[in-house]
């Protein structure tokens, strides 16, 4: 009798140590593997340091003023995003200078990453952005509209965006 209530209890004992770490290690480790989940991100993406900012590269900077979850915005993604652009303007509150453009209403303006539909200084600025997150872009002349401009931006400005990142759909 012992030997039959070994034998059923055994394979009960088994399946619960096989499972029961198991399960609990990848709830402990889903953000780790959601980052290296296909359609999930981004490798290489610079950190933001104890104030949120994030230096992106030379000429763009962001501040996180909201933290995101979820997955980060990665190369050719379509991005959602709620946006104002200000003219930088150093000796302006928060640098806003004259407001050039917002995206307002409901619907969100949309583009896809790395897919030259944008200045330069968003598809870097925008990659890596968790979903939610909320941050001031100052991007430099050279990554924005350069010595042309474009009006109403004049040749080399820079700029200061606010971009709230509301959905991201890969491609």
């Amino acid at each position: 009798m012992n030997q039959f209530k070994l034998l059923l209890g055994l394979p009960a004992v088994i399946l619960m140590a096989a499972c029961g770490p198991t399960e609990q290690a990848t709830v402990n480790e889903a953000p780790a593997v959601q980052e290296e989940a296909p359609g999930a991100v981004a490798t290489n993406c610079p950190k933001a340091d104890e104030s949120g900012v994030v230096e992106i590269q030379e000429g763009l900077t962001a501040m996180i003023t909201r933290k995101g979850y979820g997955r980060a915005a990665k190369s050719k993604d379509y991005a959602d995003v709620h946006t104002t652009l200000w003219l930088y303007d150093e000796a302006a509150e928060g640098g806003r200078g004259q407001e050039i453009w917002a995206s307002g209403g409901v619907d969100p303006f949309q583009f896809q990453l790395d897919a030259g539909q944008v200045i330069k200084g968003w598809d870097l600025g925008v990659n890596c952005m968790l979903l939610g997150e909320k941050r001031e872009l100052k991007i430099a002349s050279e990554l924005g509209y350069g010595a042309r401009g474009k009006p109403p931006v004049p040749p080399n400005a820079t700029l200061l965006f606010e971009i709230e990142l509301v959905n991201l759909t890969s491609p």
